[in-house]
């Protein structure tokens, strides 16, 4: 089943990735890592800017993953949409988790930074990377909402350093540190005790 689920994972962000690289082509633009009109014109080379864009997108990512605990610990919403997600992804292996991370890192950074903000621009990239992560049911309108945010910050990242490791080192990072969260950590029954109400209680305040 582990590999039946990465492999389908695998063919749904390669021909995301492939539609990216077909957009480029139709456009002219086939050069879908770098940012054609980056911030900064950077002459340090691309080993020392891929370098530096990597450290900025770990330094995003561990940031976003530790504000995300932070929240399931401390808000209902966050909670909430903690639990629809274990509901919907079940038990995980260490393999899917390191493999949805990335599949998906990479295939979203190359169909929307690479080859839509360039077309686009980085505000309608960033809401229709909102609406692609539109989900089931009210608890989870949160997530497009968060996906939005985290659509502007991916698509600055990729103007401010002119290529996309940054933004998918960053996207990699959250995905899967959030992933292993939600594989490990069951608010209902883990909560820490300075957050209940009371005794046994799972709410948050």
């Amino acid at each position: 089943m582990t590999a039946l689920r990465i492999r389908m994972a695998a063919l749904v962000y390669g021909l995301l990735a492939g539609a990216a690289v077909c957009w480029a082509v139709y456009r002219g633009e086939p050069d879908i890592y770098h940012h054609p009109d980056p911030l900064f014109d950077s002459s340090l080379g691309e080993i020392l800017s891929a370098l530096i864009g990597a450290g900025a997108g770990l330094a995003l990512g561990f940031g976003v993953a530790f504000l995300t605990r932070i929240s399931v610990y401390r808000l209902a919403w966050a909670q909430a949409l903690h639990l629809e997600f274990r509901g919907l992804l079940g038990p995980l292996t260490d393999l899917e988790i390191f493999a949805y991370a990335g599949l998906a890192a990479v295939g979203e950074e190359v169909f929307f930074r690479g080859a839509m903000q360039p077309a686009v621009g980085i505000v309608p990239t960033a809401l229709v990377f909102g609406l692609a992560h539109v989900a089931w049911g009210r608890k989870s309108i949160p997530w497009p909402l968060q996906a939005v945010v985290m659509g502007f910050a991916f698509g600055g990242l990729h103007f401010a350093t002119g290529n996309l490791v940054a933004p998918t080192v960053a996207h990699f990072t959250i995905n899967y540190q959030n992933l292993h969260f939600i594989n490990s950590y069951d608010p209902s029954v883990q909560l820490p005790r300075r957050y209940r109400r009371g005794p046994g209680a799972s709410a948050l305040k």
